[in-house]
């Protein structure tokens, strides 16, 4: 580092990456986009995806390695998935995919509670996170313990630089409050990734 590298570096300091959000906005598709997704759903582009992915969440579990990569995010309460992002997939076909698993949990018994997307800077990098948060579609019955059906659910599509990077799948049972216990999450999956209904 020069002297001047020096001095400036001292006077000025080193940008940090500001926490904030650039952008923070509800997450809506054009009409293109959504155009383009119905469009791929009914040329079945979603199928082989969709087989892939479970193909490798399974093997995954059982220690196997699989062309996609997956990630296991399992605790007591939280269980769910991450996607790295793989080439042999299109930059619109990830976006769609990250689409179609809210479709299908919304045909699970669930309602949209929140979708918004932020932009961030992180300095050297930017990064776009899509999200839809998912509770399930129930009417409080007045019962001791109310139906939560798997739990709430959160998806977020992440991306550096506008390039697809992972898409993640988290669903939370509810504790400590009057709800019957959650359905297994296998389950969810099992519904989840249901080409044939």
């Amino acid at each position: 580092m020069t002297f001047f590298d020096e001095v400036f570096s001292k006077l000025f300091g080193k940008k940090e990456a500001s926490t904030a959000p650039l952008i923070h906005e509800p997450l809506s598709r054009s009409e293109m986009q959504s155009d383009q997704y119905a469009d791929w759903i009914a040329a079945n582009v979603h199928v082989p995806i969709i087989e892939d992915l479970s193909s490798a969440y399974h093997k995954k579990k059982l220690g196997i390695i699989s062309p996609l990569e997956v990630h296991l995010l399992n605790t007591r309460y939280s269980n769910g998935f991450a996607l790295s992002y793989d080439e042999s997939i299109p930059d619109e076909s990830f976006r769609n995919l990250f689409d179609y698993l809210k479709d299908r949990t919304l045909r699970l018994g669930y309602k949209l509670a929140q979708a918004d997307r932020r932009i961030l800077d992180k300095g050297d990098y930017e990064e776009t996170i899509e999200k839809w948060y998912l509770k399930p579609d129930v009417v409080h019955s007045g019962k001791e313990f109310e139906d939560q059906r798997y739990g709430n659910v959160l998806m977020e599509h992440i991306a550096v630089d506008r390039k697809p990077s992972y898409i993640k799948l988290m669903v939370n049972v509810y504790q400590g409050r009057p709800y019957a216990e959650a359905l297994p999450f296998d389950e969810f999956l099992d519904e989840l990734f249901n080409l044939y209904d």
